[in-house]
């Protein structure tokens, strides 16, 4: 599965636009319902929880509202809240924004720190955050309010569901740029970012789940730029071929490990049962495991080893 950077998922959101018909309402559409339908997976009957939504101003914000207007429609109990001027919210997040007034959900504008000092009771009687106040487009640490709610979220204790990356992280980096909300989990759209999949940023994130918003996955395979790959255990099983019934061990080969030393053995041990794991067939006996006599009790797993002869004395067997 390719990982994609912030320029990428604006080159892949365009294509998709332009290209294939979609239109970008569509795609913000299927953002928000897919993170509903993700939160109910994880958190079950949503219709037990208070959610606080906390929106910005762009198309992150957008989702939020459209996250908002799902969990209305379904008798959540749901509170908004615009991190900023709501007359600066624009595009496709306003024309969400407005539907949700014409629903008779009113949006709470928190546009300096007084204002969220005197909002923050709200958000902390509620049960679930969502994060939905920066995308994949930050580039800078936050400051000022943002910095504010970051550190009121975290210590909150509340779970925060992150829409697409937690607030604070770039998606052109592993590393920290600043302050960020540690979600518990996070709905990223489309394909993962960098600073889900490598530390230290990925704990910031929390569980990931990918959603499918109606990108194609021809267009994510080839928008240019960099390519990062991020292993699944769906991608590892169609490499891995079933092994016939009537085979065995001696069918997949013999692994010759030499080390460990006393005091450490712990390589020699790990080595042994990674070889296993992997699909060794044999890591005993003549090809098996070499270390000094002194250090063969302490390699074995679990069971002390006593050598018989000189030539079994550099030789153990892991009891795998």
């Amino acid at each position: 599965m390719r990982v994609l950077n912030s320029a990428q998922m604006r080159e892949a959101d365009r294509r998709t636009i332009e290209e294939i018909g979609i239109p970008s309402l569509v795609l913000m559409e299927n953002a928000g319902r897919q993170v509903v339908a993700a939160m109910e997976a994880i958190h079950g009957d949503l219709q037990e929880h208070q959610v606080a939504v906390l929106c910005g101003r762009g198309n992150n914000g957008g989702d939020g509202f459209v996250v908002a207007r799902t969990l209305l429609q379904r008798g959540v109990d749901v509170s908004v809240f615009v991190l900023g001027a709501i007359a600066d919210v624009r595009g496709d997040a306003r024309i969400n924004l407005e539907i949700l007034g014409r629903l008779g959900l009113t949006t709470v504008e928190v546009s300096d720190s007084q204002a969220w000092e005197l909002h923050f009771s709200e958000v902390s009687n509620c049960t679930l955050i969502v994060d939905a106040i920066f995308g994949t487009g930050l580039n800078a640490p936050l400051t000022g309010l943002l910095e504010t709610v970051v550190a009121d979220v975290n210590g909150s204790g509340i779970p925060v569901v992150a829409i697409d990356l937690p607030s604070g992280l770039s998606a052109d980096s592993h590393e920290l740029i600043g302050d960020s909300i540690e979600a518990g989990t996070t709905i990223t759209l489309g394909a993962p970012k960098l600073a889900l999949v490598l530390p230290p940023a990925e704990t910031r994130a929390g569980d990931i789940v990918i959603a499918d918003i109606g990108i194609p996955t021809e267009i994510i395979e080839t928008v240019d730029g960099p390519r990062v790959e991020l292993l699944t255990r769906g991608t590892l099983r169609q490499l891995v071929t079933p092994r016939n019934a009537d085979t065995h061990k001696g069918d997949y080969g013999r692994v010759l490990i030499v080390a460990g030393s006393l005091g450490k053995t712990g390589a020699a041990h790990l080595a042994a049962l990674g070889a296993l794991r992997s699909g060794a067939g044999l890591v005993t006996g003549p090809g098996g495991l070499k270390c000094p006599d002194k250090c063969l009790a302490s390699v074995s797993t679990g069971t002390a080893v006593t050598p018989k002869s000189r030539a079994s004395r550099a030789t153990a067997s892991t009891s795998c």
